[in-house]
């Protein structure tokens, strides 16, 4: 009988750990803070793979946030290949208001 319990008591220990780690893990959270985001996000990108689009919404909330503007740069970065300033198009046409950036851009320095 002892076995038994035993193993049923460790059952519902494992089911409970997996219910935490798919709360502290799911994409769909909301209560997770900027800073996890940031961190969900350096760890996607460490892998090589594209960040949650969530993560990066909860990242852009208002407030203070030391690394934002390093990890947009990441971002852009890794993601999109975009680096350096946004400069306007070179044919002269007005696009309303659009940029190109100098990764994309045919403006030699």
């Amino acid at each position: 009988m002892n076995s038994n319990s035993s193993q049923t008591s460790s059952s519902n220990e494992m089911t409970r750990l997996r219910r935490r780690y798919k709360k502290d893990f799911d994409d769909d959270s909301d209560d997770i803070s900027p800073v996890q985001a940031i961190l969900r996000i350096d760890m996607a990108l460490d892998h090589k793979k594209l960040p949650s689009s969530s993560d990066v919404d909860i990242m852009l909330k208002p407030g203070r946030l030391g690394r934002r503007r390093a990890v947009l740069k990441r971002i852009l970065n890794d993601c999109f290949d975009l680096r350096g300033k946004c400069v306007p198009p070179s044919d002269g046409i007005d696009n309303g208001g659009s940029l190109l950036f100098v990764t994309k851009c045919t403006i030699d320095e």
